[in-house]
């Protein structure tokens, strides 16, 4: 099945923290349309694991995509 090993073993190290700056949808994917899973609360803490347009974020123990605007980085 072709098994690139970063499955599970991605690195948790290597993700940086940010800073939630109003409320915002966590989504499924890096788009507008992605499904919604959760509302991340404003001044919230989380980790970011890729950051261009949309970030990818671990909210919750949940990995998921917000919008580049809602999230400070690097604070």
């Amino acid at each position: 099945a072709g098994d690139d090993g970063k499955a599970k073993t991605q690195q948790v190290s290597a993700a940086s923290t940010g800073r939630i700056l109003r409320a915002v949808t966590m989504r499924a994917g890096p788009k507008q349309k992605a499904a919604a899973m959760i509302t991340v609360p404003a001044k919230t803490s989380v980790q970011v694991i890729s950051c261009k347009k949309w970030c990818q974020i671990v909210y919750n123990g949940k990995r998921g995509w917000i919008y580049k605007t809602y999230i400070k980085t690097g604070a």
